[in-house]
């Protein structure tokens, strides 16, 4: 069965649903709505299909959850799982970090995250969108070495996802309750 054939608007609000349950009230490090956040890369993958906008909106579910016990942990990902196709699931699972509680060691960024993301199609589009939406950000960020280095980090994220990481950097402001590329207010 497709997804079409499911009721795609049905998921997708099954995502933001769940989205917003994982989500709320919860404050980016800057203070502002990390749901702004999830809906910025949901618009960043829209262009590529549903699967990749649901994928969008619940890659940070499991992993960056304001409740980050063990057991929500999981019954989020068991509800993902129930609710959407394997392969939504699959990159979903793709996108999280393995780490603590759900696993016994933090899994390393580079040598084990990153190589184990790459090997999901919808998962590596949707970390490019979430690593463009993290760069394009950093500019907001008050410390200069602190800037500097999550600039870097994400540059070379990007670069070692298949694109070219300084062209994806393009500073947003949050206006109007969203993240815009350009700042209107000037």
């Amino acid at each position: 069965m497709s997804l079409n054939e499911t009721g795609l608007d049905d998921l997708v609000h099954k995502a933001l649903k769940i989205a917003t349950k994982v989500h709320k009230d919860q404050k980016d490090k800057k203070n502002y709505p990390y749901m702004a956040h999830v809906q910025d890369i949901r618009e960043r993958v829209k262009e590529f299909g549903e699967v990749y906008e649901i994928v969008a909106i619940l890659h940070d579910a499991i992993e960056d959850a304001v409740d980050t016990s063990q057991s929500f942990q999981l019954k989020i990902r068991k509800e993902i799982k129930a609710t959407f196709t394997k392969e939504v699931f699959n990159a979903v699972d793709a996108m999280t970090r393995r780490g603590p509680p759900l696993y016994k060691k933090e899994e390393d960024y580079k040598n084990e995250y990153l190589p184990r993301l790459k090997q999901n199609q919808i998962a590596l589009k949707v970390k490019i969108a979430d690593s463009s939406h993290n760069l394009s950000k950093a500019h907001l960020i008050d410390d200069a070495i602190r800037q500097s280095k999550l600039r870097n980090k994400y540059i070379n994220v990007l670069n070692y996802l298949g694109v070219d990481g300084k062209s994806c950097e393009k500073p947003l402001y949050f206006i109007d309750g969203k993240w815009q590329e350009k700042n209107t207010e000037d």
